[in-house]
């Protein structure tokens, strides 16, 4: 069996690009004045995202599956192929958030030569 495994980086304005109808579904400015983006896992291991505010206001939080669910609608949306049958899971790489894809494929050898007819 093969395991393919794909890491697909959001940087932090494609982040705020995802993250968009999350902010516009909780009535506020899907551009917010952004100051920073933080990208971390919280006490449960998990994915959360911070917006700190340029204008001093609370910072805006995400929890993991805002999150998942914002990266994966964002890579639908922008056409980045996702196997259907995927393994997808959100991690941490440097500062940014990133979209896990692994796939199994391929099969055990039925013991039949692929020129044998």
């Amino acid at each position: 069996m093969i395991l393919e495994s794909r890491s697909i980086i959001f940087s932090d304005e494609e982040l705020v690009l995802a993250l968009r109808p999350v902010l516009e579904g909780r009535g506020k400015p899907g551009t917010p004045p952004l100051k920073d983006i933080i990208s971390e896992l919280d006490s449960e291991g998990e994915v959360s995202v911070q917006m700190i505010l340029s204008d001093g206001s609370e910072p805006i939080l995400f929890n993991s599956r805002e999150v998942g669910a914002a990266v994966l609608n964002h890579c639908i949306d922008q056409g980045v192929p996702l196997p259907r049958g995927s393994y997808k899971e959100l991690a941490i790489r440097g500062d940014h958030v990133a979209l896990i894809v692994r796939l199994e494929s391929g099969q055990l050898s039925s013991g039949i030569d692929e020129d044998e007819e």
